[in-house]
């Protein structure tokens, strides 16, 4: 478990998989996912056994660390031993928005990142509208490295796609 200030990351368990799934389907966080089709059962119970069994993938559950309440997950994917990188992903659930959760998490995983791991870079992409998102991964560390023209198609067109970046 890695604790910093108000949230602790520990491990993603079967029991909040299901409150994910719940999230994913809620059409404000699936566009914010990019996901067009909701989320079977079947596919999630997929997903999260691939997750949690991939070696160049590592999920974390982000919980408050006063409550112990599920607040979300951050992981680090594609982590490449070479060019010692990966990718950030984060989803937090609706209640956790605007409390510095976000910021928290993101600083967490790149200290466990850049400690533990021995990654160079960590790295991700967010909608470029989403100022918000944009400055969490701000205030966690991450600078832009550049816009990605019509990147992802989400809700009938298509959206730029800001890269930024972390590094120790």
């Amino acid at each position: 478990m890695y604790r910093l200030d108000k949230i602790t990351l520990a491990p993603f368990t079967w029991e909040q998989a299901q409150v994910y799934l719940d999230w994913v389907n809620q059409e404000e966080i699936a566009h914010w996912l990019t996901r067009v089709l909701p989320v079977s059962p079947l596919e999630h119970q997929r997903w999260y056994e691939s997750l949690v069994q991939r070696q160049d993938a590592v999920v974390f559950s982000v919980l408050d660390s006063e409550s112990g309440d599920y607040l979300g997950n951050v992981w680090l994917w594609g982590v490449h031993s070479v060019h010692r990188s990966a990718e950030l992903r984060i989803l937090l659930g609706p209640h956790a928005k605007g409390k510095g959760h976000g910021t928290a998490a993101c600083q967490a995983l790149l200290r466990f990142a850049f400690r533990d791991l021995n990654l160079h870079k960590v790295f991700l992409y967010v909608l470029n509208h989403n100022k918000a998102a944009v400055r969490t991964f701000e205030k966690a560390g991450f600078v832009s490295e550049g816009v990605l023209k019509d990147e992802f198609f989400v809700a009938g067109k298509y959206e730029d796609a800001l890269r930024m970046a972390a590094f120790p």
